[in-house]
């Protein structure tokens, strides 16, 4: 396990690496761009161009007033310990230095990192999802207001409108990829094998029949769903913040929830139940039908399909049993879908697991309650024709 751990750490590091790497060397040329104050075109006139979070920020000043040395001016700022301020949020452990350029304007420089474990890197990035009043704009960037103060609150220097994005199209795109590939492997998995019930015992003298595939399971179905949009969702997280720290107590309820439905769903599955009775009633009347002469092929195929009961297809065995289509099974599989969109949405949206309140957990376990009583009472082998 610590193997595993430091090889993904190593390959995680590798990857927001160049990305620091690009930061660090911004942070090296941008006082002497913000001195010269060229004209880009494309560019709003007094708005600061092309800061993304995790790279440093560097706002120029203005020469200080008159009789005011520049140098004098920096090292009173640098005293007073000032943070960035976006939007009116105070960004904590944004620590702002400040100095001056060639010109002799006073310029400040903090930093805009949304990286790392533990509570500090949680208030940064909560600060600067409040910052952009909500919303997490990973896409395009957005105008802000920035200026510096104290931590307590506050600004001391003026604001500067700045260009700010929320990540890099490159950490973006890796995010992406990350999250496609995990995803993906999860839907392999299901379609492939973990998705469907446990392999039906054979009973002697009825043959299984060649590539035999069991039908799908629901309680699986919601296993693997949960555990492919949380897995893909912390692996893109991790991608862009670098923090290994991101699964929320509310997502390791809904995971609690989810896992022992599918437990519960499979100790039933397993249990004795008036299925095995009436499986073995059609196996021998699939044996009767063999016996007879000529065999009886129709009988015998319906009769084996009735002890080796087949998948219909996903939507079908997801929905129905042997009396049809269940209004319970419609319930838990619509809020599975619904729920697990809004999951997304809000790991989008905020960069960070969704923290899930008290009610909807409880509407979450109701719904899944729900599911598995009304499942104890499903027949998933129709009674044969003529049988009590």
């Amino acid at each position: 396990m610590t193997m595993q751990r430091t090889i993904i750490r190593t390959i995680f590091a590798a990857v927001l690496g160049t990305t620091i790497a690009t930061g660090g060397a911004a942070q090296a040329q941008i006082p002497a761009a913000a001195a010269d104050a060229t004209v880009v075109p494309g560019v709003v006139p007094g708005v600061v161009p092309g800061v993304v979070l995790g790279q440093p920020l560097t706002l120029n000043l203005g020469v200080p007033p008159a009789g005011t040395d520049c140098a004098t001016q920096a090292a009173t700022l640098n005293a007073q310990a000032l943070v960035l301020v976006a939007n009116g949020q105070t960004i904590p452990g944004a620590r702002a230095s400040f100095g001056c350029s060639a010109k002799g304007e006073l310029v400040g420089t903090a930093s805009t990192s949304i990286s790392g474990n533990g509570d500090d890197a949680a208030q940064r990035r909560a600060s600067w999802q409040t910052a952009f009043s909500g919303f997490f704009n990973l896409a395009g960037a957005k105008t802000l207001p920035v200026a510096f103060g104290p931590a307590t609150g506050g600004m001391t220097t003026a604001p500067k409108m700045v260009s700010i994005q929320g990540a890099s199209d490159r950490d973006l795109g890796l995010a992406a990829v990350w999250f496609a590939l995990v995803a993906a492997l999860f839907l392999f998995a299901f379609f492939r094998h973990f998705g469907r019930t446990d392999a039906i015992t054979p009973i002697a003298g009825v043959p299984m029949p060649a590539n035999y595939r069991a039908p799908y399971s629901l309680a699986r179905f919601q296993l693997l769903w949960w555990s492919g949009i949380v897995t893909a969702s912390y692996v893109a997280i991790l991608t862009i913040t670098g923090s290994m720290d991101t699964i929320t107590t509310g997502t390791m309820a809904l995971m609690g929830i989810v896992g022992g439905t599918s437990v519960l769903a499979a100790f039933q599955d397993r249990r004795p139940s008036d299925d095995d009775t009436r499986r073995h009633q059609h196996a021998a009347a699939y044996l009767a039908a063999a016996a007879a002469n000529p065999p009886d092929q129709t009988a015998m195929a319906a009769s084996l399909a009735e002890v080796y009961p087949p998948s219909q297809g996903l939507l079908p065995d997801l929905l129905s049993d042997a009396a049809g289509y269940n209004i319970h099974r419609l319930q838990l599989l619509a809020w599975t879908g619904v729920l697990g969109i809004t999951f997304l949405y809000e790991v989008t949206r905020t960069l960070g697991m969704p923290e899930m309140s008290a009610n909807l957990l409880a509407l979450t376990g109701i719904s899944n309650g729900t599911y598995f009583g009304f499942k104890m009472q499903e027949q998933q082998v129709p009674t044969p024709t003529g049988t009590a």
